[in-house]
Order: C-alpha cells, then structure tokens, then sequence
C-alpha cells in the first residue's frame, strides 16, 4: 500500500500557503492568513470523516431540525501549539468536540505525557487524530505516529501541514504507508 498524499490545490488555499510561505504580508495580514488557512486545511482533512446526526424536534405545530456530531466520535488535533496557534485559534469554535493536544518535543523525542495517556483509557469511543504542523518535520511527524499508534490503529492518524519535504514523506510513507496526509505544497 502506497502514502495517501492530498495536494490540496483549491485557489483560495494555494493563494493562501503562498503568502504564508513566502511571508509576504503585514502582521496583520498573516495572522488572518493563519487563521483561515488552519480552518480550510481542518475542512479538507475532515470532510470525509467527521460524522453528524439529523435530530428532528417536534414542537406542537412545528418540526425544529438540529444538526450535531456523533457524540461516540473523538476527535484530536496533535501540534506543537508554539508553531501553530495562529492556524487553530478559531478551530474549537466550529468543532467543540475536536480536541487540540499541545505536543512537546525535545531532543527528537516526544516526551510522554500523562494527559495524552488519559485520551486513550477510553477505548469505547471511536478516535480520529491529526497530526498539524506548519511545515512536516521527519523526527517530530514519525516519534509522534510511533508513540500514538501504540494506543490507535494509523488508518485513524491523518497528517495535515502547509508544505512538507519529498524526502520527509518518502520515510514515512516506508514506516506507515497506509497514513493520509494533507498538505498544500511538497518542497
């Protein structure tokens, strides 16, 4: 099985990771840009996966519809917030129920984290993970996936950056080939 690799090329995204790539703009301009970036890539990454139920109310002469997420479904942002607050600052306030986890990472080793472990004791609810970064870096992306896939199956872990290395891809995809990642540009 091959790396799942989605380039994104919608305009407005392209547009974008450009700007944010070649620091093109005020400060101003780029914290919007991080803004709106982080939510179209969390758009993208999800789209396909998040899963909502139709309610429907009945009111004495009205039927009132509501719209909520599966609440058996977990749903975990993994970033090292330092790099990438900008992108999820608003990320919470259109999906309440996606986590975000602050990894850190030092020496090329993502330390163990009590919290972290915590998420896992509950193997009733089904869980999706996204590993976000700026730009995908090999020792962070690959100590991440081997010390969460202890506790989830990697079909669940997706990977979603602005831009990423050929080489960086080429090494996960011989460890963990059945990984999906998103990203708008490969270096």
């Amino acid at each position: 099985m091959q790396l799942n690799i989605y380039l994104i090329s919608h305009p407005i995204i392209k547009l974008l990771s450009q700007t944010i790539i070649n620091n093109q703009a005020n400060e101003a301009i780029m914290t919007n840009s991080y803004k709106q970036i982080g939510l179209f890539l969390t758009y993208e990454t999800t789209r396909k996966w998040i899963k909502i139920h139709n309610i429907y109310l009945k009111k004495f002469n009205k039927i009132q519809q509501m719209t909520l997420l599966d609440p058996n479904r977990k749903y975990y942002i993994f970033t090292k917030l330092s790099n990438t607050y900008k992108m999820l600052v608003d990320i919470q306030l259109f999906l309440p129920n996606m986590t975000i986890i602050d990894t850190v990472y030092e020496n090329n080793i993502v330390l163990k984290n009590k919290k972290i472990n915590h998420l896992f004791d509950k193997t009733s609810k089904e869980i999706k993970i996204i590993i976000f970064d700026n730009i995908l870096q090999e020792s962070y992306a690959i100590q991440l996936i081997k010390y969460l896939n202890q506790y989830i199956n990697t079909k669940d872990i997706y990977i979603t950056c602005i831009s990423c290395y050929e080489k960086t891809l080429h090494i996960i995809g011989q460890s963990y080939p059945e990984l999906q990642i998103y990203t708008t540009k490969i270096i």
